[in-house]
């Protein structure tokens, strides 16, 4: 028996011969000018090469090979498109089969595009002109008709044909039977280019009631008539949008809970203006996929079935439910058509909210970190959603402030640049949102928590900042700043000017500690301290940040960056807070305008409890903490958040802070500020600021500085 089995064994290895047919590397690309290209592949037995004569631009020495061999390819130059020759390999011996794609890029770049994405057509019925950009083959194109459902009777007629000469797509259109009620469909032209990439353009098609109506223009005012209510009537408005459609800054990214974010609001966000750029809405559409909005276009948006909502203290509007089969026209515009809106701080009004305005003599006077200068840890960056948005400090040349708000998918926001420090102009769109991350608790209801000023702004593009990098090309000059610690017996030297940082407790020595002013890039990819400027602070040539362990983990800490003091900041015996106090001069200085710019954190322990939340700026001539000072303001200082217990309230960075400092601070050749806490309240770890502080705790002057106007 075991010498049949082995019998049978052999003759089953005998029947099998072994096979094999493949090349080394299946695909190609070859350039658009003529050459070769040398296959090898790898056979024992016969086998062929089968292109086909549709591709009479590539040519191979014979059909038939033997072995282990390679094949040269040769192609011509193409002049056109992308294209492909898919060419089999065949063993009829073994029945083995095997491919090679070879991939010619073309000079010509395929196109087709509507540029004008909307239009309508009266009710009537008949031929439609549509512009259409295309230098593809009109019989390669694939159109399809969309409508709204499938009970829709057909009314598009099938007569598409492209004129070249005129670049127009022409087609008809059944009329309208419908005597109230106009009627929609998408046009849809898709292309495939030779190596199988996908084109296509989508024309939103609205036809007039029999009647040939589209319903009546209105003003904006008469829009915001409706407000609170849904639209009955048959009307539309005509104007600008200023925000592309999915814009990463184009809203805010609503944090649903601690630690939950909702991403995708954001993407049905666009702005409309009037064309005089005197009102704006804000347009909140039905789903992402409606919103089909580009940026400087001109359009028409029907109303009928929308929801106009108005806000109050201030006052604005927003228009929901807007789909795609309600913008009567979209025509291409660019930057050059919007209504010109330069404006100063001061000169804002409810009215600018949801238009497109460029602030005037504008600065950044934190002259540290980025636009989002946040523990990444928090950020979608690190899948994590604790923190969507951070609103970064301006100034302008009349001492007011605004905040520009940046969202974390911005993709230049922390890209390794410096931010710029001279002076210039930022342009965006107006809005007004709250932050609870850096106010809370601060309004009678919940609802209205978070108020961080009456309005900010929101840069669409990178070029919409257009600000000196040269900070001796601006309107400010400093008289003392502190960028980065540079501590001596426990006091806090300045790195430009003079003047010092000192705690108020007798003999306690500030120390250094950490914040998040990487420049970055930041990730979990990005290590290390490889950014030449690191947190974007230089003295003369020097880089500051020489720690190995900087930006160690990609989430933009930089270590022993701020100045800190660890002490029990409410005094028993005194019954008053502790502070920071600064000393600084004032000689020699005459000008109109006289700041204070400076960050702050809580540096909570694992509990997060017991640091000071509510603190004033105060300043004297005397420095004695025991005698009378003259307020300046008030404010507050977050707490750093706890991954284990993220509250509404913490927040993963240093909060940025402006005040105006009185004149009479003026030719002063010493002069006192102090940062003192104002209430012996702080947070119970879940609290905001329930509760009396019983013990030490770390709080940060990531930056300061006193500036003036030149």
């Amino acid at each position: 028996m075991l010498i049949a089995f082995q019998a049978c064994k052999k003759d089953v290895v005998e029947l099998v011969p072994f096979s094999e047919l493949g090349a080394q590397t299946n695909e190609f690309i070859v350039p658009n000018t003529a050459g070769e290209v040398k296959v090898k592949v790898l056979s024992n037995s016969e086998f062929t090469v089968d292109i086909s004569p549709e591709d009479t631009w590539l040519k191979t020495d014979g059909r038939s090979f033997r072995g282990d061999t390679t094949i040269t390819f040769r192609f011509e130059a193409n002049d056109s498109f992308n294209r492909m020759a898919v060419v089999p390999l065949h063993s009829e011996q073994y029945g083995r089969y095997d491919t090679v794609y070879i991939k010619q890029r073309g000079v010509m770049e395929a196109k087709m595009q509507f540029p004008v994405l909307n239009t309508s057509v009266l009710g009537d019925g008949g031929t439609v002109n549509v512009d259409l950009n295309a230098n593809v083959p009109f019989e390669d194109i694939d159109i399809q008709v969309i409508y709204p459902d499938a009970s829709v009777e057909p009314w598009v007629n099938e007569d598409f044909n492209y004129h070249a000469q005129d670049s127009l797509l022409t087609f008809s259109v059944q009329p309208n039977p419908d005597p109230v009620n106009l009627r929609s469909v998408q046009v849809k032209l898709t292309y495939v280019d030779g190596w199988g990439a996908q084109i296509s353009s989508t024309l939103y098609l609205v036809q007039a009631n029999a009647n040939n109506e589209f319903g009546a223009l209105v003003d904006f005012p008469q829009v915001r008539a409706w407000a609170g209510e849904r639209i009955t009537s048959d009307i539309y408005i005509e104007g600008h949008i200023i925000s592309d459609a999915k814009n990463p800054n184009a809203s805010e990214y609503l944090q649903t809970t601690p630690t939950a974010i909702n991403y995708t609001e954001n993407d049905k966000v666009t702005y409309i203006q009037s064309f005089d750029g005197r009102y704006g809405f804000k347009i909140v559409t039905s789903t992402t996929n409606d919103n089909i909005f580009k940026r400087y276009s001109k359009v028409k948006i029907l109303l009928k079935g929308t929801t106009v909502n108005k806000e109050s203290n201030p006052d604005f509007y927003t228009i929901t439910g807007v789909t795609s089969m309600m913008v009567l026209s979209q025509e291409e515009g660019i930057a050059s058509d919007l209504a010109v809106k330069s404006k100063y701080i001061s000169e804002l009004t409810d009215d600018d909210i949801f238009t497109f305005v460029t602030l005037k003599d504008v600065e950044f006077p934190i002259r540290k970190g980025s636009f989002t200068p946040i523990n990444e840890g928090y950020s979608i960056l690190f899948s994590a959603h604790r923190i969507a948005k951070y609103p970064l400090l301006m100034r302008d040349i009349q001492g007011n402030t605004i905040f520009l708000m940046t969202n974390t998918n911005v993709p230049y926001r922390r890209d390794g640049a410096m931010l710029p420090y001279g002076s210039g102009t930022v342009a965006g769109v107006i809005v007004h949102e709250k932050f609870t991350r850096f106010e809370y608790e601060d309004a009678p209801t919940e609802d209205k928590y978070g108020n961080i000023g009456r309005y900010q702004i929101r840069h669409l593009a990178k070029e919409d900042i257009k600000i000196n990098s040269d900070f001796n090309q601006g309107f400010s000059g400093l008289l003392t700043e502190f960028q980065y610690p540079v501590i001596e017996n426990g006091v806090a030297k300045a790195t430009y000017g003079s003047g010092t940082i000192k705690s108020s407790v007798a003999n306690l020595n500030l120390t250094r500690s950490f914040d998040y002013s990487y420049l970055g890039p930041v990730g979990a990819t990005n290590l290390g301290n490889t950014n030449q400027y690191g947190n974007g602070v230089l003295v003369g040539v020097t880089k500051q940040n020489q720690e190995a362990n900087t930006n160690s983990d990609g989430k933009g800490q930089v270590v022993n960056a701020a100045i800190a003091a660890n002490t029990m900041w409410w005094n028993e015996a005194k019954q008053r807070g502790e502070a920071f106090i600064l000393e600084f001069s004032t000689l020699g200085v005459n000008t109109s305008q006289l700041s204070l710019q400076f960050t702050m954190s809580n540096l909570t322990g694992a509990t997060g409890k017991g640091a000071p939340r509510y603190w004033r700026v105060e300043w004297s001539e005397h420095g004695n903490m025991d005698q009378a000072w003259n307020t300046i303001g008030t404010f507050t200082v977050t707490d750093m958040p706890l991954w284990a217990n993220t509250t509404i309230h913490q927040l993963a960075a240093y909060k940025n802070y402006n005040f105006k400092l009185p004149l009479a601070m003026l030719g002063k050749s010493t002069v006192y500020i102090r940062l003192i806490v104002d209430k012996n309240l702080a947070s119970d770890g879940n609290s905001y600021a329930s509760e009396p502080m019983t013990a030490a705790s770390n709080t940060g002057i990531g930056y300061l500085a006193v500036r003036y106007n030149k």
